[in-house]
């Protein structure tokens, strides 16, 4: 695939299995950052499942079920950004991101949303695309809100996290609600 979403300082890249020790790297070093938030953080624990997860998002890329970017800011990796499921049928899909810890505050999520949902409309032919935060996790929920997605409500206990089940928010955002670059 190797598609490229690139904007200013922030690139969007799909990941090669040479990516996988850097990505691990990145986890490890986040691991309490992100794990509070992030059912699958504690369970990743090698390389090797880095290179099975990378393996396992380019096949799921292949079918259309997913897309799975790095997020790399001034050429280091600083994250990941995904339409974690892509249902074709309905045209719809949901985003899933996190980024260290040191790089947060700048606006990388931000303008990463916009690459990828501009990406998922304009050239996956999505209709609707969604994200699902975390009750509690303001910075998550600060994206879609900020991107002008509607909060549809809430999902009472429909995650577990860290052996709790948490509540999650729901906000979506319809192709015609979305606008051009320029204007935002």
């Amino acid at each position: 695939m190797a598609k490229v979403l690139k904007k200013d300082d922030i690139e969007l890249k799909h990941f090669v299995s040479s990516d996988a020790g850097m990505l691990f790297q990145l986890i490890d070093k986040n691991r309490a950052h992100i794990g509070e938030w992030l059912w699958w953080v504690s369970g990743t624990t090698s390389v090797t499942q880095i290179e099975e997860k990378i393996k396992a998002w380019a096949e799921k890329e292949n079918k259309g079920e997913n897309a799975a970017f790095g997020i790399w800011y001034k050429d280091a990796l600083a994250g990941v950004i995904s339409f974690d499921s892509i249902v074709k049928e309905y045209k719809n899909a949901e985003i899933g991101y996190w980024l260290d810890e040191g790089h947060q505050g700048k606006g990388i999520v931000t303008e990463s949303c916009k690459l990828l949902i501009d990406y998922g409309f304009k050239e996956l032919g999505l209709h609707r695309i969604e994200i699902r935060c975390t009750v509690g996790n303001e910075k998550s929920c600060a994206i879609p809100e900020r991107l002008g997605f509607t909060k549809e409500g809430l999902a009472r206990e429909s995650g577990l996290l860290n052996g709790k089940f948490v509540d999650h928010i729901w906000y979506s955002l319809l192709v015609d609600e979305w606008q051009d670059e320029e204007a935002r």
